[in-house]
């Protein structure tokens, strides 16, 4: 297991997101589970970082990876309430120069995992992502 704290996290994101890809856990998956790990990962962080924390507040984000026969990544943040679970869900069959700007990368997280939970303990946002890795 890794666990990982970044404060500040405003303009940080690709450092944080490299952390998280370097970790162990993540640096040790096969490629195609890597991959949509990575893209998840990614949007995860970014939106943290960007939305998370009003009036440029630095703000904190800890990130806590366990590989077993699945890969949990659980992410924190004290920012805004924010479920993007309860977010409407994105069409993919309309036209790219009709679909709304905000929205696929939700869409992304929830077809690339198998299981995305949301809950708000203790003021925190905690977003956990896990999906089925295939043993070494």
């Amino acid at each position: 297991m890794s666990e990982y704290h970044f404060h500040p996290i405003k303009g940080q994101a690709h450092t944080i997101l490299r952390a998280i890809l370097e970790s162990p856990e993540l640096s040790s998956c096969h490629q195609k589970e890597a991959l949509a790990l990575r893209l998840v990962c990614e949007e995860i962080v970014t939106n943290i970082t960007n939305y998370a924390y009003p009036d440029d507040a630095e703000g904190y984000m800890d990130v806590i990876i366990q590989k077993n026969e699945r890969m949990v990544i659980r992410f924190e943040d004290g920012g805004i309430p924010f479920n993007p679970l309860e977010q409407e869900q994105y069409d993919t069959r309309l036209p790219w120069d009709q679909r709304p700007i905000g929205g696929l990368g939700i869409f992304l997280i929830k077809n690339k995992m198998d299981d995305v939970h949301y809950d708000y303990i203790n003021q925190k946002n905690v977003l956990t992502i896990e999906k089925a890795i295939k043993q070494e």
